[in-house]
C-alpha cells in the first residue's frame, strides 16, 4: 500500500512539533527548526534555523556549539521520526566546521539516514546559509541508539499525528 504524497512530510512536521513544545526552555524549544522538506520515504529531511544575535561566538559568527546542536536536532528528529517516535539518544556526532555562519540568516540543514537498524540509526547531514546553498557551512555525521520502545516519547499522547488532529486540537 503507498502512501499519499504528503505522508511523510505531515507526519514530520508533527515530530518536529511535538520535540520543540514537549520541554518548555529547552535546546529544542530555543532554537526550533522550521520543516522545509523531506524526500518521499521520509529518510532525508531539510530544515532551516533562524541565526539570533544570542547565538553569535565572541567573533560575532554563529556558535560551534549551536551549530552542533542544530545538527543533532535535525538528524535527531529524522531518526525519532523513523524509530516510530522513539526517543533516541546521539550516540556520537562528529562535525566538520568549513566556514562561518552569518548572524542574521538562515542556516539550511540537510539531514539523511544512512543506515538504519533495529537499534542504531546512521546519519549525515550538511549544512549551508539560505542565500549562499553552494558552499557548505559545515558537515556531521552521527550514530543514534533506540533505547525505548516505539511510541516511547510522552510528547506522542498529545500531541497530532495527522493533519486533522493538528487543527481540531491544541497541543
Amino acid at each position: 500500500m503507498s502512501q499519499p504524497k504528503d505522508y511523510h512530510e505531515q507526519r514530520l512536521r508533527a515530530a518536529i512539533y511535538r520535540r520543540t513544545h514537549a520541554e518548555p526552555g529547552s535546546v529544542n524549544d530555543r532554537i526550533p527548526p522550521q520543516f522545509l522538506s523531506c524526500s518521499d520515504d521520509g529518510k532525508i529531511c531539510t530544515v532551516s534555523y533562524a541565526l539570533k544575535p544570542e547565538m553569535r561566538n565572541p567573533m560575532g559568527w554563529l556558535h560551534g556549539g549551536v551549530t552542533s546542536a542544530m545538527f543533532d536536532m535535525g538528524m535527531g528528529l529524522l531518526v525519532y521520526y523513523n524509530a516510530g517516535f522513539a526517543l533516541c539518544p546521539t550516540a556520537s556526532m562528529t562535525v566538520n566546521y568549513l566556514r562561518p555562519g552569518r548572524i542574521g540568516g538562515s542556516l539550511i540543514v540537510r539531514s539523511e539516514i544512512t543506515f538504519q537498524g533495529r537499534k542504531i540509526f546512521h546519519t549525515s547531514a550538511q549544512a549551508w546559509m539560505e542565500d549562499d546553498p553552494d558552499r557548505l557551512v559545515a558537515t556531521a555525521t552521527a550514530s543514534y541508539i533506540r533505547s525505548l520502545p516505539p511510541g516511547s516519547d510522552p510528547a506522542v499522547q498529545t500531541a497530532p499525528i495527522t493533519p486533522e488532529q493538528g487543527k481540531s486540537k491544541k497541543i
